[in-house]
């Protein structure tokens, strides 16, 4: 996630053209848009948030619920109360500022919360196709080229200012491979593969999250792997692993040349994060599950340096 925290980037849409495009408020209609556009979810969406999901598809044509549900598994990993280092907040990472101005109440609570999951996703939804109805303009006026989906995913990376001074997606590796890797998960969802799940592994990924996180609060003992005694770094990659059918070593450095490296803007929830000696789970985010010292239990936390990372690796 990038232009949620460049909210000075984003083009103001007229008010009327927002009023026209996108309904506000509970779940009726959206206007004649939702008539063609995509409500059909993916089918690893967790299902307390397909219903959201679907409504967030049922927006505008250009966003279809695969692009939501596939950008969310990217951010959160469906956590809904993820915090970046950066400051992004919920199932969607939105920036506190970003937040002000595209933030909606998505279940008529009366309140629009970023830690709120039907909020967010709901958020989300009117987010993108703001950002769709933008690109579409620019391209109207002949200021960019492209299609509107990858030119509004490129604009929620980089901001829409930059799709618009390259007149496309921006040169940027980054915005490239974002567009590219989302694009391409889109695709995967909607022909019924796990590209909407918690990163590209789908089902795998959220199995071995979903181990780890059962062992939050156990104690480090180092050597260990086992609920009984304790976990450490790479004992606990082994337990997670093993819960989606996959054999590891009780080795940091051999869990870590196991996979392909990977950068971090392409590392998915349940991928390997490593440093020299260390080891831990990729939760989406910028967030980890790991165990990392004595006296400190299995914990979920930020991604930071340390001696010879991070580097994030890819178990095919």
């Amino acid at each position: 996630m990038k232009v949620k925290g460049i909210v000075g980037a984003l083009l103001v849409v007229p008010a009327l053209t927002m009023s026209l495009m996108f309904a506000s408020g509970g779940g009726g209609k959206d206007g004649e848009e939702e008539k063609k556009a995509d409500g059909a979810v993916p089918v690893n969406v967790p299902a307390e948030y397909q219903a959201d999901v679907s409504r967030a598809g049922k927006i505008c044509p250009e966003i279809s619920a695969a692009v939501i549900a596939v950008q969310i598994g990217k951010e959160s990993s469906w956590q809904p109360q993820a915090k970046s280092s950066k400051g992004a907040l919920g199932l969607a990472q939105f920036m506190p500022d970003t937040w002000k101005t595209e933030g909606k109440d998505g279940d008529g609570d009366g309140a629009a919360d970023p830690m709120n999951a039907h909020d967010a996703i709901y958020s989300q939804g009117h987010f993108m196709c703001s950002l769709a109805a933008q690109m579409k303009k620019l391209i109207d006026a002949g200021k960019v080229k492209g299609e509107v989906l990858n030119l509004a995913l490129a604009a929620y990376n980089a901001g829409p200012g930059a799709v618009e001074d390259y007149g496309g997606i921006p040169p940027f590796p980054d915005t490239q491979s974002y567009v590219q890797q989302i694009t391409q998960r889109v695709a995967q969802a909607k022909a019924g593969g796990s590209g909407g799940g918690s990163g590209g592994d789908g089902s795998r990924g959220s199995k071995i999250l979903a181990m780890a996180r059962s062992k939050l609060g156990k104690p480090y003992v180092w050597g260990a792997a086992s609920d009984d005694v304790g976990y450490d770094c790479s004992g606990l990659v082994q337990v997670a692993y093993a819960a989606a059918g996959i054999e590891l070593a009780h080795s940091s450095a051999t869990q870590c040349t196991a996979g392909s490296r990977v950068s971090q803007d392409q590392a998915q929830p349940g991928d390997l994060v490593c440093w020299d000696g260390h080891v831990a789970l990729y939760a989406g985010g910028n967030t980890i599950v790991e165990a990392a010292t004595e006296g400190v239990p299995v914990r979920e936390t930020t991604v930071y340096q340390m001696a010879g990372g991070p580097y994030y690796v890819h178990i095919n």
